[in-house]
């Protein structure tokens, strides 16, 4: 990797919250009240996060794409941004563990959070699920949501939605002890990794890290592998939803191979 370049490229091309991350993952600096206040400026009154697709409504995926932002500023459970924002993912489960956004809002909705598909449903379940984990561990939240995805995966460790969501659950099954349902996962997503971009290959690799899964994991050895190959010559690594998210891919994929080295 040559950090240098992409470091530059981020400073050259990032957000306050994402200059932030930056300042955080290269020193350990909290952010600024500015930065924080940046990324804060979206949250609503219910704790949650609008997307780029639903002003005003609060949606489960913007808000733990902020969460992640959050937490890779150095914000945790005792910051009130953070605090609210699992408060409001707590209060939008289902009865059954499941999440799924509003039906009100499933013509706006992406295919990836539209209500009364279940895909969609098993993705926004792993992740919201997986973000309550992380930052209340032990959370009953998090444990049914374990559950109702264990009752969709088959015994090739497939789950009937998207690749994202396998990450996300295994994540999620690895801090509540559910072995039996992260391994098989894992050894399907080792057969997958030629379907995964960098950005990709980055969001899963961290969210595994973060779940306590080893660097020396076979899984995590070759995505690594993967995503050092994958840089571009002016640092930066590409996202697969443009260039727009650029700075996030490259900050994530900066602190994965940083946790590997």
């Amino acid at each position: 990797m040559t950090e240098d370049l992409a470091i530059e490229f981020i400073k050259s091309n990032g957000s306050e919250p994402e200059k932030a991350r930056l300042q955080y993952l290269l020193y350990g600096t909290k952010p600024t009240s500015y930065a924080i206040a940046a990324l804060a400026e979206g949250q609503q009154v219910d704790g949650g996060w609008s997307a780029h697709w639903s002003a005003g409504y609060s949606s489960l995926d913007a808000t733990c794409y902020c969460l992640a932002q959050a937490e890779q500023m150095g914000l945790d459970k005792t910051d009130s941004i953070i605090l609210r924002g699992v408060e409001f993912l707590k209060s939008r489960q289902r009865s059954d563990g499941s999440w799924e956004e509003d039906p009100r809002v499933g013509h706006l909705a992406p295919v990836w959070a539209r209500p009364g598909d279940l895909s969609s449903r098993l993705y926004l379940t792993a992740n919201c699920g997986w973000w309550v984990a992380y930052f209340e561990p032990g959370a009953e939240e998090a444990l049914k949501a374990s559950q109702y995805l264990q009752l969709h995966l088959y015994p090739d460790g497939r789950l009937p939605s998207f690749l994202h969501t396998h990450w996300l659950a295994t994540a999620l099954w690895q801090v509540n002890n559910h072995t039996a349902a992260a391994e098989p996962a894992m050894r399907y997503l080792s057969h997958r990794l030629n379907d995964l971009s960098a950005s990709n290959l980055a969001w899963m690799c961290l969210t595994l890290l973060l779940s306590g899964l080893s660097k020396d994991h076979p899984l995590i050895e070759e995505a690594v592998t993967r995503i050092r190959n994958q840089q571009c010559a002016d640092g930066r690594w590409e996202s697969e939803d443009g260039p727009d998210f650029d700075v996030h891919t490259t900050l994530e994929a900066m602190r994965v191979i940083r946790l590997c080295s």
